[in-house]
């Protein structure tokens, strides 16, 4: 035997020694991460672990154990691929491979994934990565992983033994301690839907101002006190508010979501509050508002400059007091809510006006966060059109973007920020009848390049070559752009009802007729 051979031999029986002392499943798969990193081809390498609900936590990175390690959702990316089919997947570019859209991984340009399958089920996957050209991923190093899984057979088939027990146990446990919840509150007469409760998702984007941003929110996420997002119409403000509110303590509570713009004041104050609606065969018959129903958990307050100056005060009652009223009744209740506002105006603008409380605008804002626009993150245009385009969708089913139509994404305004691109994104892959999308199958409006770029002085516009509706567009689009997507000033400025600005918007698919 040679001494190559004799190392290797030996490096193979630490390993296995090691994984099968060890049942600390991040422990375990780190001392796999360090095996992979000396003895396989790759700049680097991580593992994620398969949790019980099918998403993926990243535990180990070049041979380090990662605490708190970035979530996957279900399904996405080359690990969704891979844990799907069960098959090892590899890719030498992966800008241009749709199956990596979702996975976020800056300055890898090949990756090599492969399932840890187990009795036909996969607890993990392993990821061997290339940072330059210099490492080309084939089937040779698809091969040797298998065969490294191959030799830690027996290990591997005792760590799936004991998380299985894991997730069963708790999963009891949280049956348990939901049960126990679920009698807490209904002896307090409120029972909290399921469907109040969400899961963590992770906001799309590498750019510098996103990652500042996601790094903002998991710092206010800490802070269990209420915060104020701000930003133009559709960034994502809901979003982030969802980041914060899952990674909390307060994460597995509700998270209940109030738009103050959809109802009427009346309506509004009984959807928040609560009501009294009288005696009812000899009983009080009692609704819960949405502060009860989010106790313990967080209420997002979208469209938070509509409120009307009536319930601003009941609301700074409850945030200074404690206690809360229902309409219709003199008996207090109380509530522990962390409150997350969001708006596209400037509170500040509307304090000045008299139209919104100045110590409600302080309660509201004790923590405040900017979501930028999308002309603010040119970096992610790319990765979030992919990634709308292929949401949801198989692998066989998912397509490309051409190099023309990535151009001319890139060189529109997006005054409808990210839903705009969503929208845009999903009706291309409709029209698209084959594996590309082309420039033409994008709205006219990212296509028609003179409708959005901006005109410059010295160039002179020929009027006589466009209808009298392609020249109003126009001449809308421009002046909201001016003034930075604020739609009061630029329906003042056109001389039009802010209404009648919504409803041209619409028709030109800027935007929902609900807006985050």
């Amino acid at each position: 035997m040679t001494k190559a051979m004799e190392k290797k031999t030996t490096s193979l029986d630490s390993l296995l020694s090691n994984l099968l002392t060890t049942l600390d499943e991040k422990k375990f798969f780190t001392i796999l991460s360090s095996h992979i990193g000396n003895e396989l081809k790759a700049h680097s390498n991580i593992i994620h672990l398969l949790l019980e609900d099918g998403r993926a936590e990243l535990v180990a990175k070049n041979g380090e154990l990662v605490e708190h390690g970035s979530i996957l959702e279900k399904g996405a990316g080359v690990a969704g691929q891979v844990v799907r089919t069960k098959k090892p997947y590899f890719s030498n570019n992966v800008d241009r491979d749709p199956i990596f859209a979702n996975s976020n991984i800056e300055g890898v340009i090949a990756e090599l994934c492969v399932p840890v399958v187990v009795e036909g089920h996969v607890i993990a996957t392993i990821h061997l990565q290339a940072h330059n050209e210099e490492i080309q991923f084939s089937r040779d190093n698809m091969n040797e992983v298998l065969e490294l899984l191959k030799i830690a057979e027996l290990p591997l088939r005792n760590m799936k033994m004991y998380l299985s027990a894991k997730f069963l146990n708790e999963s009891l446990k949280k049956q348990i301690e939901l049960k126990e919840k679920e009698i807490e509150k209904t002896k307090m007469g409120v029972t909290i839907a399921d469907t109040y409760r969400i899961k963590d998702k992770e906001i799309v984007g590498k750019s510098e101002t996103m990652k500042k941003i996601i790094m903002i929110a998991d710092k206010i996420a800490n802070a269990d006190t209420f915060a104020l997002i701000t930003g133009e119409s559709g960034t994502g403000k809901e979003m982030i508010a969802r980041r914060i509110h899952c990674r909390s303590n307060r994460g597995e509570g509700a998270f209940i979501t109030l738009d103050c713009s959809s109802l009427p004041e009346d309506r509004l104050e009984i959807e928040l509050f609560g009501e009294n609606a009288g005696i009812v065969a000899g009983m009080i018959k009692e609704r819960a508002g949405m502060l009860e129903a989010a106790n313990g958990g967080t209420l997002f307050l979208n469209n938070v400059d509509a409120l009307p100056v009536r319930v601003q005060a009941k609301l700074m009652n409850f945030i200074n007091d404690g206690l809360a009223f229902r309409v219709g009744s003199q008996m207090p209740y109380k509530a522990n809510v962390r409150i997350i506002s969001a708006t596209s105006k400037s509170i500040d603008e509307m304090v000045t006006e008299g139209r919104f409380r100045e110590d409600l605008s302080y309660s509201l804002g004790v923590l405040k966060l900017d979501a930028p626009s999308l002309r603010e993150r040119k970096e992610d245009i790319e990765l979030l059109a992919t990634h709308f385009l292929n949401n949801g969708k198989n692998a066989e089913d998912q397509k490309s973007l051409s190099p023309g139509a990535i151009t001319a994404l890139m060189e529109y305004r997006w005054p409808g920020n990210v839903r705009e691109l969503q929208s845009v994104m999903e009706r291309a892959y409709i029209l698209s009848s084959g594996k590309i999308v082309e420039r033409d199958h994008l709205a006219e409006t990212v296509f028609t390049k003179e409708i959005v770029e901006e005109v410059k002085e010295e160039e002179s516009l020929s009027y006589s070559e466009m209808t009298l509706d392609e020249l109003e567009k126009r001449h809308i689009m421009m002046t909201l752009e001016h003034l930075g997507g604020n739609k009061t000033k630029t329906a003042k400025v056109l001389g039009i009802t802010v209404k009648t600005l919504y409803n041209k918007l619409h028709s030109y698919g800027m935007i929902d007729t609900k807006e985050a």
